[in-house]
């Protein structure tokens, strides 16, 4: 199975604001959000293309498993603990690429290879991505994983992951 990790072009962006619609219908379990009278989550359209085009600190990412797309992941910058450092904002893998290491691979392409320090936020509700990460952050090759207590953004778990 062969995994591609690349950034978001411009040819991409329907696919990006589709998978966010996805993204979206599962995230709303947890923030409640209500589909619009088209049937779609309200999405800032225009940020997502200003992402796919550069215009903003965020990176969009397609993952794709053997020339297939199978979800995305975001980067931006933000402050934790009183320090900058990169998050993983969001990750979606499609349901039939669950579950074969490719969300694991994603984070060790994105996070253990760029930056010391990385920030990762769950939902509080959310227990299969807690699970997830957790069993994650015990397999990562990494100096350290830390709990931010109390967390600073309300309804989450957070984390900073510092590599070697």
């Amino acid at each position: 199975m062969e995994i591609i990790i690349r950034q978001a072009e411009l040819t991409d962006t329907a696919a990006v604001k589709m998978l966010w619609q996805f993204y979206q219908y599962h995230q709303s379990v947890f923030d409640l959000e209500d589909v619009d009278s088209n049937g779609r989550f309200d999405i800032d359209d225009e940020y997502l293309d200003c992402v796919v085009r550069g215009e903003e600190d965020s990176i969009a990412y397609l993952i794709v498993v053997s020339n297939q797309i199978a979800g995305f992941a975001t980067v931006e910058p933000t402050e934790i603990a009183g320090k900058e450092m990169p998050e993983l904002a969001d990750i979606f893998i499609l349901p039939k690429y669950r579950k074969q290491g490719v969300a694991k691979c994603v984070v060790q392409r994105l996070m253990l290879t760029v930056g010391n320090q990385w920030h990762v936020s769950v939902y509080l509700e959310d227990s299969l991505a807690l699970t997830f990460w957790k069993n994650l952050f015990l397999n990562l090759n990494v100096a350290r994983v830390d709990k931010i207590e109390p967390a600073e953004t309300e309804g989450f778990h957070e984390f900073v992951i510092t590599n070697y």
